[in-house]
């Protein structure tokens, strides 16, 4: 990976021969970067297929995925479910959402489906994939293919970003695409996400509370998990073809979104001029809310979090 813009189509690009469901592409960066958006826009194509609400749910039953079509049918229906009343929130959080809506087929990190497989959530550095795990997830992929009738398979998951290495091994024709935001504006929004307060820090190993009560600045913690989630990824592409790898900016796809989501349908072989997928994009809003950070945080917030990313800022070109 040479840079954090939409880098261009590589001219050895791989379209490959595997079967469905072998050459999965992961969507990967840190929390609150614009992952769900992105998932979700890509995932209005009629050639692609994802671990759904129902597969969270069920993930012993992967076949569920042939519900995927349900979405399909309905795009009105579709439109509002995923992205909204008014086409512009991708991320719905601290409401429960009407039966009707929780039932549609939804894109979902479906982390329960890579836990049935017996990927840990957190794998330990040194640890070896098991075989009879990788064949397990193998199959998982292929049955979402198969059942939901396309060939191309896309998942979003915060975690693969600890796992890219052990998805590499299980998948060798993979792609992934990584997001990247501007550290500040994730802080920011990672402090305002109801889920955040009750959730284990992977890297530090207790939640926002235990690190505030051992005397930790709460924007050091928010500040250092972005850091922490793109370092991870960066070691984790180390070893992955560079032809395999596209990096997106979040401030470019709200800047300019069909130029962005056209690259990333390229990246993946995808027509990025089939019909039902620039219907369905015509209905999403991307707001532009790159700045709001700046609002948020106070000058002594700021500079906490910024002394604490100021590397990573540099390395993206974000200062």
């Amino acid at each position: 990976m040479k840079d954090v813009g939409l880098s261009p189509l590589p001219a050895h690009h791989p379209r490959t021969s595997a079967r469905p469901g072998e050459a999965p592409v992961f969507l990967v960066g840190a929390a609150r970067s614009g992952t769900t958006l992105l998932y979700k826009a890509m995932a209005l194509h009629p050639d692609v297929s994802w671990p759904s609400n129902w597969v969270a749910r069920f993930p012993a039953v992967p076949q569920l995925a042939a519900l995927n079509r349900v979405a399909r049918a309905l795009p009105g229906r579709r439109s509002h479910v995923w992205f909204g009343r008014h086409g512009d929130n991708a991320y719905v959080y601290g409401a429960r959402r009407p039966l009707r809506d929780r039932l549609l087929p939804t894109p979902h990190e479906a982390e329960p489906l890579y836990a049935h497989a017996g990927i840990p959530e957190f794998p330990a550095g040194d640890a070896e994939l098991d075989r009879a795990v990788a064949e397990r997830l193998r199959w998982d992929f292929s049955a979402i293919s198969r059942w939901d009738g396309r060939r191309q398979v896309l998942s979003k998951r915060i975690a693969n970003d600890r796992r890219i290495p052990w998805l590499c091994e299980v998948f060798p024709q993979a792609r992934f695409i990584e997001i990247v935001r501007d550290g500040r504006a994730v802080a920011a929004s990672l402090a305002a996400v109801d889920w955040w307060e009750a959730n284990t820090v992977w890297w530090y190993g207790g939640t926002p509370g235990d690190w505030r009560s051992t005397g930790g600045h709460p924007w050091e913690l928010c500040a250092r998990n972005w850091v922490e989630e793109v370092r991870t990824i960066r070691r984790g592409f180390a070893a992955v073809d560079a032809a395999r790898v596209l990096s997106v900016r979040y401030e470019d796809v709200v800047r300019d979104p069909m130029t962005s989501l056209e690259k990333a349908m390229e990246f993946c072989g995808l027509d990025a001029a089939a019909p039902a997928w620039r219907r369905g994009m015509g209905e999403v809003r991307f707001p532009n809310q790159n700045e709001r950070w700046r609002a948020t945080l106070s000058e002594e917030d700021r500079a906490v979090v910024e002394s604490v990313q100021h590397e990573e800022l540099e390395r993206y070109g974000y200062c």
